[in-house]
């Protein structure tokens, strides 16, 4: 069966990341694109990011801190504007050394066949820790996790 339109621009965005094509990346975009990483202040490229030049500024962040060693998108689902990618990537963070994997999904809206929207969700806590020089974090994590449930 053959993808429809949106679908096709998806994989295709996907495809010039995968080549490095910025033009053609941005290219897919509408210039009033809103994109969306989830995470807090230890992800550098986590925020909301408006328009094509932020859209640049946090690629080239992405770029600057991680070595990707894996990026794949396996599944493509489509309800009317929307398209959603399933997929994984494995990456190390180059200050740390450290790296992680982590399945994603990214939730894309499109209109005139450009994408207007990208909301993002993976697993966070994984990226955070490989941006951590230490893993001190996790120790609270692991005393939080051991404290005693509430009975009713």
């Amino acid at each position: 069966m053959e993808d429809s339109k949106n679908v096709s621009i998806v994989k295709q965005l996907f495809q010039y990341y995968a080549e490095a094509n910025m033009q053609g990346f941005m290219s897919l975009l509408n210039p009033d694109v809103v994109w969306i990483e989830p995470g807090d202040s230890e992800i550098p490229y986590s925020g909301t990011f408006r328009g094509l030049a932020e859209i640049t500024k946090m690629v080239g962040i992405t770029a600057t801190n991680l070595h990707m060693i894996s990026f794949q998108a396996n599944t493509f689902c489509e309800n009317g504007d929307m398209v959603t990618a399933l997929g994984c990537n494995e990456a190390q963070v180059k200050t740390t050394g450290k790296q992680y994997k982590t399945e994603w999904v990214y939730a894309f809206t499109l209109a005139d066949l450009k994408i207007t929207r990208v909301q993002v969700y993976m697993d966070t806590q994984a990226i955070a820790k490989a941006f951590r020089d230490s893993d001190q974090g996790d120790e609270v994590l692991e005393k939080v996790s051991a404290f005693p449930k509430p009975t009713p």
